[in-house]
């Protein structure tokens, strides 16, 4: 079933669907080996999705956990169902690093309400000109007046991605843009869910859905932002990704890794100045990730990108680029400077 889906979708489809179909073989063949009876073994030293993962063809709690490093525990190399669960497990951990290494870094600039003249703007769009986009997609997100000028003048492969977009399309809806008209642009993405939007126009999660709904119907991709407060990450952990759980929550079921790109902006580092360490921002991100795989399913968790949107620039940007779940930056001051091609190449380099 697997590989008549990918043969299906031609070229592109079994190159996407590598990682499925290597998964499925690991568990076909434990299915063939469990009628053996052969002795178990247990695998040691893989991430509970992966174990999960390889014990989805076996029984029990053949696959346990230990702390000593290394593959297999036991006095014997695994055979039969062992050695089948041996290639489920090493099928499953080659499908999740195919699927990551897939995730194309992304770097977004918000330029928020800014410049304030045109005649200022030409400098702007010469810095993302000069981004080199072969290894990392950019793009640019220019204030609504300066949209269409922009259309014009990036010439380099980077997307013009509007800050916002209303939820219903043409008609009498005042200040507002349409996704339709952006299309005849041909603008092919949007930014939604900015901190900023979300305080100071009260833009509730209920209407975020709805905005997602909208775009991804008409056929367009989306920048969709989370992020908490400061009270809440001096909380901790869990009260931050309490936050992001609720932002997350109505668009589950629309994060298509193919059309959706989470941009995760600790709200407290957002033109502060201050920046979460690479710690903090990785720590979160990969909870993030840990939740998708939980309640969407671990292929949308392995393949989604996220950035990081809290004042990432040209000297932090080598740092949290190593970060194995940061996929890019949405950066906001620095994108008005020069260093945003500093911080492009940073994780063109690193991924």
């Amino acid at each position: 079933q697997v590989l008549a889906q990918a043969f299906s979708r031609g070229p592109a489809g079994i190159l996407t669907s590598l990682p499925n179909m290597v998964k499925a073989l690991g568990v076909a063949l434990v299915a063939a080996a469990s009628f053996h009876g052969a002795a178990a073994f247990e695998i040691v030293s893989i991430t509970p999705n992966l174990r999960r993962s390889a014990a989805a063809g076996a029984s029990g709690d053949r696959f346990m956990p230990q702390q000593e490093p290394g593959l297999f525990a036991g006095s014997s190399a695994p055979t039969g169902l062992g050695l089948a669960g041996a290639v489920a497990a090493a099928a499953a951990v080659l499908g999740a690093t195919l699927r990551r290494a897939s995730r194309r870094p992304v770097v977004g600039g918000n330029w928020k309400c800014n410049p304030e003249k045109l005649s200022d703007l030409d400098g702007l769009i010469e810095n993302i000109n000069k981004c080199d986009v072969s290894k990392c997609d950019v793009y640019v997100c220019p204030s609504p007046l300066h949209v269409t000028y922009c259309v014009d003048k990036v010439t380099n492969g980077a997307a013009v991605c509007p800050q916002n977009c209303n939820f219903k399309g043409c008609g009498a809806y005042t200040g507002e843009m349409s996704v339709e008209q952006m299309k005849d642009l041909k603008i092919e993405w949007c930014l939604i869910g900015h901190s900023e939007r979300r305080e100071y126009f009260s833009e509730s999660d209920e209407l975020l859905a709805t905005k997602l709904k909208y775009i991804l119907d008409a056929g367009m991709k989306c920048v969709f932002c989370i992020g908490e407060k400061l009270p809440e990450r001096e909380k901790g952990l869990e009260a931050t990704m309490a936050v992001c759980i609720t932002q997350l929550e109505q668009v589950k079921g629309m994060l298509d890794p193919e059309k959706v790109v989470i941009a995760y902006e600790p709200v407290w580092a957002i033109g502060t100045g201050v920046t979460a360490t690479a710690e903090q921002a990785q720590e979160t991100h990969a909870e993030i990730r840990k939740w998708i795989a939980a309640n969407v399913s671990e292929e949308c968790a392995a393949g989604i990108r996220i950035q990081y949107g809290g004042s990432a620039n040209a000297k932090n940007a080598p740092e949290l680029s190593a970060c194995p779940d940061i996929d890019g930056f949405l950066v906001g001051g620095a994108s008005l400077k020069p260093e945003f091609v500093e911080i492009v190449a940073a994780i063109s380099a690193a991924k």
